[in-house]
């Protein structure tokens, strides 16, 4: 789908362009196609912004910032692009809650693992729901209450 966004908003942009520079009189639809580019260029050139705003990424913010700053180049504009196209990589959560004080919770995005911690008392990793360690049977929800 990206490829036909590609060809048509880029069509529409250097097609408005060329409207906009006839220097014969247009009619009324080349008139509304010169000023059409006041959509169509814009659009073309935030391109890898749009992507990556269909394609929910975390860096959207970034992304947008290096094209709008550096996508004139046309080396800044392809970096956000594959930017735009790059997988979101596994989020790493650190619990701030008192009974996991110092445990640092991993969950994975793409493999659907569940999230696990690290046990406080024999240190063997365990799911981060438990109540209870499976390794050395400490009660883990009595952690955060002493």
């Amino acid at each position: 789908m990206f490829v036909v966004r590609l060809l048509v908003l880029g069509f529409l942009a250097f097609f408005s362009f060329a409207m906009g520079t006839e220097r014969g009189g247009l009619n009324a639809f080349g008139t509304l196609m010169a000023f059409s580019g006041i959509i169509f260029v814009p659009a073309f050139y935030m391109l890898p912004t749009i992507e990556a705003g269909l394609r929910k990424s975390n860096n959207l913010g970034a992304i947008a910032a290096l094209n709008f700053f550096l996508g004139w180049s046309l080396l800044g504009w392809v970096a956000a692009l594959v930017w735009a196209f790059k997988n979101p990589s596994p989020v790493v959560i650190t619990a701030h809650s008192p009974e996991s004080a110092g445990t640092t919770i991993e969950s994975s995005v793409d493999t659907g693992q569940k999230p696990k911690k690290d046990c406080p008392f024999c240190g063997e990793e365990v799911l981060a729901v438990a109540i209870k360690c499976k390794h050395c049977g400490s009660d883990l929800a009595a952690e955060g209450v002493a």
